[in-house]
């Protein structure tokens, strides 16, 4: 328990909690407004990331360093307790997609930190890296020598190359040659067995 940041914590939410009774105040002559809610909420959340990393103390090693660069390059406060806290409580694809979304929409964002804490949890969780296998040129590389007589003869005599290359008696050619020579001499029985017929029915 770090009680740095509970001291911190309590202090933040002694001077949210005086901002919001001046309001209330009968006596007050403090207008009320949405901007001083809106300080006292920001308060109590810097209050909150203050009791978290009391108990959890916000550690970012398993962020990789170009993230967190890239982070503050961006103008995100590494420095900031509630930043440090989302960074230590979320995935590095997390941080990522929100580093991405900040990069291209840079012109379009002037709160960015508060943009990153609000974009941060609701980035999905994704396998970081290529999601295609890493092709590199000696890939492409052929053996400089060829392959050697006896290997290729090994190779032929585990797998039976010569005896499957050699023409079966029922290969295909002696089949359609069998089929041929079926039908020749059908069509020959034939022929002559009209000719007996004919002769049978002349009656002289």
């Amino acid at each position: 328990m770090d009680y740095e940041h509970l001291k911190k914590a309590i202090k933040l939410l002694i001077e949210a909690s005086q901002n919001l009774e001046d309001i209330v105040s009968e006596k007050s002559t403090i207008p009320a407004n949405n901007q001083t809610v809106e300080n006292a909420k920001e308060t109590i959340r810097k209050a909150m990331a203050e009791i978290s990393a009391a108990v959890n103390p916000p550690v970012t090693n398993h962020i990789p360093d170009e993230f967190l660069a890239k982070a503050e390059s961006l103008g995100i406060p590494l420095d900031d307790i509630e930043v440090l806290v989302a960074i230590s409580e979320h995935h590095p694809s997390q941080l990522a997609g929100v580093l991405a979304e900040i990069e291209n929409r840079a012109e379009n964002i002037r709160r960015r930190r508060e943009y990153f804490l609000i974009r941060l949890p609701e980035m999905p969780i994704e396998k970081l890296g290529s999601r295609l296998p890493i092709v590199k040129a000696t890939d492409f590389n052929w053996p400089e020598q060829p392959i050697s007589k006896e290997y290729r003869e090994a190779i032929k005599a585990k797998y039976k190359i010569d005896r499957l290359m050699k023409k079966r008696p029922d290969s295909r050619t002696s089949i359609f040659a069998k089929i041929q020579a079926a039908e020749e001499y059908l069509g020959q029985s034939q022929l002559g067995e009209n000719d007996s017929d004919f002769d049978e029915e002349i009656p002289f």
